[in-house]
């Protein structure tokens, strides 16, 4: 048994560093969002294959998720199965990334970061920033946040890859590490199933196959492959990332459980990073940016993020969340027709959530193979690593910052190795 898990192991990563995480077909391997008990990560935990994960449809696909935070019970749960475009939702995960730069002490808020050429030529949403421009950290998260900047999602993916881009993978390449050694302990007391065995043995070897691709060369084409790389270790086994920004490229592709991931580890995220997602408006060079959530986050019980997108292929996407109590629910809302749409299904969603009364406890139950998840199952969240973790500790946002002096430019950087995508869409 053991040639045999090597066997597929070794070919799996054979195929992997070919195509470091292509999308996986409608007949593709198990995804990991299956039940647990407790809040331990169960690496070898038990598998449900997808045999009928759906392609994403020519007009937008829709998919939905709520799910309590807290135990990690699905409240309501709509094409489990669905791939979506991300849309601008993947300025989740280029936050997340500039968050643990954050955390580890490499980057801090006040640093500035150079505007190339390729950053400045970004499709709207844009602040407009223009090539050798520098502009800190700390605007940059703004404006990604409220404005959904296309151009300060590329600012910060070449940036961090040229500057921390090894760093980056070598604290990915930990977290797999320490995954490897839970997956040993749980071993010992509960041995998975050959088959079990196997399929983790297959994400092991993506995952440092994906690694080994990672080349730290200030391309935002290479900061997606630690976008794709950190979208594994949560778990997001059906996520893969083209750019940092979410315009639109065929091959970025997510489902409504992956999202749900990401969402749990933002919320996790130290308050002064998490609170980034409340900023109601950035101030920038005179401009008054409001945030695309601000109708919810004024307007709704306990809001306070998280983030909205929107493209032609896509349609409009929304992770929202709110608190009342000591509930924290979270909501994912994919492929709506409209703005108004959109807005009004996760209100009715969350609603729905915070009046099933009593306590929402995890279930102990477990998924059988080729069931999906269902309404009472409990998502499998992922251990988020703190060894090691240097905490830093910058001022929380200021909610009414004034606006700081412009930055005098200097040399831009150099042209970027991968054009942009087709654009298709303006606002998000």
């Amino acid at each position: 048994m053991r040639r045999v898990i090597a066997w597929v192991g070794l070919a799996f990563a054979a195929v992997t560093i070919a195509t470091w995480s292509a999308p996986e077909t409608a007949e593709a391997r198990a995804t990991r969002h299956t039940a647990r008990s407790g809040h331990h990560r169960v690496h070898h935990r038990r598998h449900r294959h997808r045999h009928h994960l759906l392609p994403v449809s020519a007009s937008a696909p829709t998919a939905e998720i709520v799910f309590d935070a807290e135990s990690g019970r699905v409240l309501a749960i709509t094409n489990a199965d669905q791939r979506v475009y991300p849309a601008s939702l993947t300025k989740m995960m280029t936050l997340y990334l500039t968050f643990r730069a954050l955390q580890e002490g490499w980057l801090h808020l006040n640093d500035t970061m150079q505007v190339s050429d390729y950053a400045s030529a970004a499709s709207p949403t844009k602040l407009g920033l223009y090539p050798g421009q520098l502009v800190t950290v700390d605007d940059l998260i703004r404006g990604c946040v409220t404005e959904s900047a296309n151009d300060a999602a590329r600012v910060l993916a070449e940036n961090l890859d040229a500057r921390f881009g090894r760093n980056l993978q070598q604290l990915l390449r930990a977290d797999i590490a320490q995954q490897q050694a839970e997956d040993a302990a749980d071993a010992l007391s509960d041995p998975p199933s050959p088959q079990d065995a196997a399929d983790r043995a297959g994400e092991i070897n993506e995952m440092q196959a994906i690694a080994a691709s990672v080349m730290a060369d200030g391309s935002e084409y290479d900061f997606a492959r630690l976008m794709t790389l950190q979208a594994r270790v949560l778990g997001m086994q059906d996520t893969v990332y083209r750019n940092s920004s979410g315009l639109p490229d065929m091959e970025q592709v997510t489902t409504a459980p992956d999202y749900a991931m990401l969402a749990y580890a933002l919320i996790h995220m130290p308050i002064q990073y998490y609170s980034y997602f409340s900023v109601q408006h950035f101030d920038f060079n005179g401009a008054d940016h409001r945030n695309h959530n601000l109708n919810f986050l004024t307007s709704y019980d306990g809001a306070d993020g998280i983030k909205t997108g929107y493209t032609q292929s896509g349609g409009f996407n929304v992770v929202d969340t709110a608190r009342r109590g000591n509930r924290r629910l979270v909501a994912v809302v994919m492929g709506r027709q409209s703005r108004a749409t959109r807005e009004e299904d996760v209100r009715t969603l969350l609603d729905q959530g915070f009046a099933q009364t009593g306590t929402v406890t995890a279930v102990s139950s477990v998924l059988v193979d080729d069931e999906s998840i269902h309404v009472g199952s409990t998502l499998d969240f992922p251990t988020l690593q703190t060894t090691g973790v240097r905490r830093v500790t910058p001022q929380l946002p200021d909610m009414t910052r004034p606006e700081a002096p412009a930055a005098t430019p200097t040399s831009a950087q150099r042209p970027p190795q991968r054009g942009t995508a087709p654009i298709n869409t303006l606002r998000r």
